[in-house]
């Protein structure tokens, strides 16, 4: 604010500098006298326009947010466009910009300001550690809200519009221990006629029993409102401020309002949006407390919105009421969550006369909370492609805390699928901790015999059969940790992890539709032999669009490809034995409906013979997305 008053004074005074000089200017000045003013005015002009493009990149709104989920290379939407565009504004280069797509670039930015920051290890994951740090930086405040998300930056469209097809989603009956974080409440509407800038929402927040406190703030921390997967709005709980009172419940006990107020949250004309409410507890909850039974009511007319006549809409007509127990708070529990250099779907040069050593299959996290807890046994499902007997493609499968290997297994006698268990770990998972382990494999030689060339493995950690204790008592933990298929060949190709993406939108005609773009930049490496692919687009790559919902609606309407590669004699793309080539995809997709839509690449085909007398093909990992984009129709 300060950066973008004193340009705006600087303009001003610029302004009545140029008015006082033209003034100056009389009909009978001499000819020297009048280029000499011509000159001047002519500087001042210039210096207008350099202060008229300052001014208005310092009254660029730049969106304030609160992230609350860990995002990973992989990770697509609002979330990750805001973290990008604050990393940008911070200094730390991504050279495709905001795309939505959290890729290798956004990652280098990521690690280089947990570096800069002191924040270890510095391994581009945006986990809970960087994103304390960042929303501590990144949050503006107003009163008792922190607001963010989806801010209006021009004219509503439409005309008088209206909240549609208002209905409830979620969780409505909700256990929360303490320094616990759930959903305890959603709703979803479509905006009809308009779009809607949503402004306002309240909850009313009464204890319904005799148990507890009657005043939430010696019991909650934080509400979030949630728009999809971008952070609305926060309000701290602890402060008894940031509540005004609403009446009483039926059993006497005071009623009390928070407010995410001034939010200006956007909902586009014919879209359909989900909204959620998570409480947090504090990380002490006293006996006193524990057992509390609290109800959190969306009241009637509590979600407020303008449309584009600048009429206000309300919703609900009904209140809709939640039910959050507070629990004992004395139990841990424990929280399992994919790693952020988990491996992506991918292709491991293997070997015909040795074995392969060393190939991590997949990392994960256990979070203890609560209390301390112990790690005893945790069961693995292993499974592989074209019926591989487990022990004769694995020769040894290891379990890793960081560096320190805590058991080795041999995978049973199986084909296709199987459960593998390491054993006495006495782990220790110290409260509030969150550990890092990796399963890593020693794999067979690849003769067709111990395996055949081209079989994959899949290792998952499942949110069952782990025995993680608190004392005497068993916790049974939330989440899992999904690995991805790992496929090993002796001859065949090898893609990035990730591609560099980028979108662009183009005008059809003079009517307003717009036709998109979704470009893919990737590095193809060929081992063993040398592999050829395809010079037509739809060929050597297959890919769907999808809508905002997920919903694949239609293939690419053209997709073209080019490449560094050489070009064979059969007129196609050749990449020799040990060369790594860079390939670029752009798939264009028809004119729009006014939605957002994102591209899915999906396969990579090749072959070993200019002649294309056999094919392969390699499925490209889930980080093959570019969009969303948003085209006219």
């Amino acid at each position: 604010m300060t950066n973008s008053t004193n340009v705006a004074a600087k303009f001003a005074s610029v302004v009545a500098g140029l008015g006082l000089v033209a003034m100056a200017i009389a009909p009978a000045a001499q000819a020297d006298t009048t280029s000499a003013l011509q000159a001047q005015i002519a500087s001042l002009l210039a210096q207008i326009s350099s202060l008229q493009a300052q001014l208005g990149g310092s009254q660029t709104t730049t969106t304030s947010m609160m992230f609350t989920t860990d995002l990973t290379v992989g990770s697509t939407g609002a979330s990750v466009t805001a973290l990008q565009n604050w990393l940008i504004s911070k200094g730390f280069t991504i050279a495709a910009g905001a795309t939505g797509t959290f890729g290798p670039q956004t990652k280098a930015a990521l690690a280089a300001y947990q570096a800069a920051n002191g924040i270890s290890p510095a391994a581009g994951y945006f986990g809970p550690v960087t994103r304390a740090k960042v929303n501590a930086s990144a949050g503006t405040t107003t009163g008792g809200t922190t607001t963010g998300g989806t801010t209006s930056t021009g004219p509503l469209s439409g005309g008088e519009g209206s909240i549609d097809n208002f209905k409830t989603i979620g969780a409505l009956n909700t256990t929360l221990n303490q320094a616990d974080s759930q959903q305890v409440l959603g709703f979803e509407f479509k905006a009809d006629g308009s779009d809607l800038a949503v402004d306002r929402v309240n909850f009313d927040i009464v204890n319904t029993g005799s148990t507890g406190t009657i005043r939430p703030w010696g019991v909650f921390q934080t509400a979030t409102l949630m728009n999809g997967n971008t952070t609305v709005g926060t309000v701290d709980l602890t402060n008894a401020n940031n509540y005004s009172q609403d009446g009483t419940g039926a059993n006497g006990n005071q009623q009390y309002r928070i407010s995410f107020s001034g939010l200006k949250d956007v909902v586009k004309m014919g879209n359909t949006v989900d909204y959620t409410l998570t409480l947090s507890t504090q990380n002490a909850i006293s006996t006193t407390n524990a057992g509390g039974v609290y109800s959190v009511t969306l009241q009637s007319q509590a979600v407020r919105a303008t449309d584009a006549a600048g009429i206000q809409q309300y919703a609900p007509s009904n209140a809709i009421p939640a039910t959050v127990t507070v629990g004992s708070g004395t139990s841990g529990s424990a929280v399992l969550s994919t790693g952020s250099d988990n491996p992506q779907t991918t292709t491991v040069q293997g070997d015909t006369q040795n074995a392969t050593t060393g190939i991590t299959l997949n990392t994960f996290t256990i979070q203890a909370k609560n209390s301390d807890l112990m790690l005893y046994s945790l069961p693995v499902q292993l499974a592989t492609s074209s019926g591989a007997v487990l022990p004769n493609m694995i020769r040894s499968l290891k379990l890793y805390q960081g560096s320190t290997l805590l058991d080795t297994e041999t995978p049973t006698n199986m084909a296709g699928a199987a459960t593998t268990t390491f054993q006495n770990l006495n782990f220790k998972l110290a409260a509030g901790t969150t550990n890092s382990f990796k399963i890593v494999a020693d794999i067979n030689r690849i003769d067709g015999i111990n395996f055949a060339e081209g079989s994959s493995v899949t290792v998952t950690v499942p949110s069952y059969g782990a025995d993680i204790e608190n004392g005497s008592n068993r916790v049974t933990p939330t989440g899992a940790a999904s690995g991805n298929p790992i496929t090993f060949r002796s001859l065949g190709l090898a893609v990035d992890s990730a591609p560099t993406t980028s979108t662009s939108a183009s005008q059809v005609g003079t009517t307003g539709t717009q036709q998109g773009s979704f470009m893919y930049t990737f590095n193809v490496t060929s081992f063993g032999q040398d592999i050829f692919f395809s010079k037509v687009g739809n060929l050597a790559v297959t890919g769907t669009i999808t809508d905002q919902s997920g919903v694949a609606t239609s293939t690419a309407s053209s997709t073209a490809i080019s490449s560094t590669a050489d070009t064979s004699t059969g007129n196609h793309y050749v990449v020799h034995s040990g060369q790594t080539k860079q390939v670029s995809v752009t798939i264009t997709v028809p004119a729009g409906s006014n939605q957002s839509d994102t591209s899915v690449l999906k396969t990579f085909t090749f072959s070993n013979s200019d002649a294309f007398t056999t094919t392969s093909t390699t499925t490209l990992p889930s980080a093959y997305q570019a969009g969303p984009l948003f085209l006219h129709a």
